[in-house]
């Protein structure tokens, strides 16, 4: 039954035959990422396990590279996320029993240091296989495909924007269920047709009501999706007055795009996922800081802001988090200091290996604590200093590229979707303190990380339509 993965393969392929890589896009790539869970996968003899996602974008990305690599420019940060992802593979494979000086026995007639190498050539590769499809494919299709050409007469990036928050706005709705009864739909469906595969996420219940998953497995994961549906959404009702114009029903006063908004908020609320609350909190503020005052005063001012905020949230916080989880009140209590805990657990662990770090199947979970939750720490302990040092490069130069922009004079179209790329990295990076950059999450960083680096924004003509600044008016003067 696990075959019904390659049912979107067919699809991608079908439309590829058909129509065209942006179609594929829209039609198959998008809601597949949205809707369909990413954590069931195919497991088939001598290749890696393949999820829904994965079958969609093999086939896409070549697609797109054999017609589109004629534009591609090259950056910096290309070679950045590529390096990001063999440094998966290389810790990986560089982990388990190689890190405990068997390579020294490779070149001996000794089996089992074969058999170690082969493992970990393995287990390397197969690392290596999945960044290939949750960070390098994503931040190509992300480069070459959001900022150029249209579908349907309309530009990418509205399509893209458009269609994800329609998906997003369905998968609330199913959730009322799962915030109500505390199951998840998703595992509940499609535990049928993946018997014997065990899912390593957890139903949760806070405050009495389901902390809602949809198909992103987690809720802190969901809630990052969420995020960046909100503020896109915003953007596009901000540039595109007739998108969801018309009134979701006769006998009801609201419109469409009003709806899917608080379809949105309602989804990331329904989450119960603190970190995202506080992401796109900040997110919000440093983006409307931006649009009121230079970018070096709003940088100045935000800081201020969040020195203040962060001194009172420390003092609190430390006071919430004395003691130990089983002295807890509450299960986000327990959560919160077990996320205290985890740097004093993993600090050692981190200085024992710091090069490479220990790969995704061998790091030790001491003090009972397996699951890391913090992506900044996890990428420390799994790929060591030089992963890390990677995605800090990639974070911060997506960051300075966006700042640069905010000083131009662009059109108001290009210039408030710079602010909102700031405001969701943000309110990404921000969120990522508390949990682990997983699933879909990883796939719609990356994509972002890419349309950042695909904009041409437009500069403003003084006096054109749509331009910065007011327009010469002239009165007439009676002489």
């Amino acid at each position: 039954m696990d075959l019904i993965v390659l049912i979107p393969f067919f699809a991608c392929l079908v439309v590829l035959a058909t129509r065209s890589a942006r179609h594929a896009f829209a039609y198959v790539y998008l809601p597949t990422v949205m809707l369909l869970p990413g954590y069931w996968t195919l497991r088939l003899p001598h290749i890696p396990p393949v999820s829904f996602t994965d079958v969609v974008i093999l086939p896409l990305g070549l697609a797109l590279l054999y017609t589109e690599i004629r534009r591609w420019r090259f950056d910096w940060m290309d070679l950045w996320v590529f390096l990001f992802a063999v440094s998966a593979g290389m810790s990986e494979g560089l982990s388990a029993e190689l890190a405990y000086g068997t390579w020294t026995r490779l070149f001996t007639a000794d089996s089992a240091a074969s058999g170690a190498l082969s493992y970990n050539i393995n287990n390397g590769i197969y690392a290596f296989f999945g960044r290939i499809n949750s960070v390098i494919l994503p931040y190509v299709l992300g480069k070459l495909i959001i900022e150029h050409g249209e579908l349907n007469g309309q530009p990418m990036r509205k399509v893209m924007i458009r269609r994800m928050v329609t998906f997003l706005s369905i998968v609330t709705g199913i959730s009322v269920i799962d915030f109500l009864t505390g199951r998840s739909t998703w595992q509940r469906v499609f535990r049928r047709f993946f018997a014997g595969q065990m899912v390593d996420f957890p139903e949760m219940v806070r405050w009495g009501f389901g902390r809602i998953a949809g198909p992103f497995g987690h809720a802190i994961l969901a809630g990052m999706v969420f995020l960046t549906g909100v503020v896109y959404c915003l953007w596009l009702l901000w540039v595109d007055r007739e998108w969801g114009s018309r009134p979701f029903m006769r006998a009801f006063p609201l419109k469409m795009r009003t709806i899917a908004l608080l379809a949105v908020v309602g989804g990331l609320l329904m989450t119960q996922s603190r970190g995202p609350w506080i992401g796109v909190i900040l997110a919000l503020i440093f983006a409307s800081l931006v649009r009121l005052m230079s970018a070096e005063k709003a940088a100045v001012v935000f800081l201020v802001l969040v020195m203040g905020l962060g001194s009172f949230v420390y003092i609190v916080g430390k006071k919430y988090t004395q003691g130990t989880r089983e002295m807890a009140s509450s299960e986000s209590q327990a959560s919160a200091i077990y996320r205290r805990q985890l740097l004093q657990t993993y600090i050692p662990v981190v200085r024992e290996r710091p090069g490479f770090g220990w790969g995704f199947t061998d790091y030790p979970g001491p003090n009972g604590q397996k699951s890391i939750d913090n992506q900044f720490l996890w990428v420390a302990v799994t790929q060591g200093f030089f992963g890390l040092g990677i995605f800090f490069l990639i974070a911060l130069g997506s960051a300075f590229r966006l700042l640069k922009y905010v000083g131009l004079p662009l059109v108001p179209e290009d210039r408030l979707l710079i602010f909102a790329h700031i405001a969701v990295l943000m309110g990404l990076l921000t969120s990522l303190a508390t949990v682990y950059m997983g699933g879909e999450v990883m796939v719609v960083y990356f994509m972002v990380i890419g349309w950042v680096q695909g904009m041409r924004p437009r500069l403003a003509v003084a006096g054109a339509p749509g331009a910065l600044g007011r327009p010469l008016r002239f009165r007439k003067v009676l002489t």
